[in-house]
């Protein structure tokens, strides 16, 4: 049974990945960020600040064996994308945004740690982080 709550997860996910980044990529020009995909920034940081939020809020519940596999390797997996942020990071860099690569690649990393880290703080303080 938890595979196919993975599934149904990852598909959710995947969605609300399509939204959330169809929606910003259309901000992006009125913000003056052209050629910056904030769309895949904003759903990983978005994630791992979820993903910390889930991790930490379940560390110390018993919960049903399915939940965790479908938020986390379901839900959020189909929601954050390491395939995208390194082909658009690779793209930025062909197309000669050199700077805005390596821009995105410093924030991705870490401000989505830092988001990890509040998430983890936030559902459980007690949790240890660097």
């Amino acid at each position: 049974m938890t595979p196919l709550f993975i599934f149904l997860g990852g598909g959710l996910g995947a969605l609300a990945r399509f939204s959330l980044t169809s929606l910003t990529d259309s901000l992006t020009p009125k913000l003056g960020l052209h050629n910056f995909p904030l769309g895949t920034l904003t759903c990983n940081v978005l994630g791992c600040f979820l993903t910390g939020i889930l991790f930490g809020a379940l560390a110390q519940k018993t919960s049903p064996p399915w939940l965790l596999p479908a938020l986390s390797t379901g839900f959020l997996g189909g929601f954050t994308t390491f395939s995208a942020f390194s082909k658009q990071s690779l793209d930025l860099w062909n197309q000669g945004f050199t700077h805005l690569a390596i821009l995105k690649i410093i924030l991705s990393v870490s401000v989505g740690l830092l988001a990890l880290i509040i998430g983890l703080k936030i559902t459980s303080p007690t949790i240890p982080t660097p």
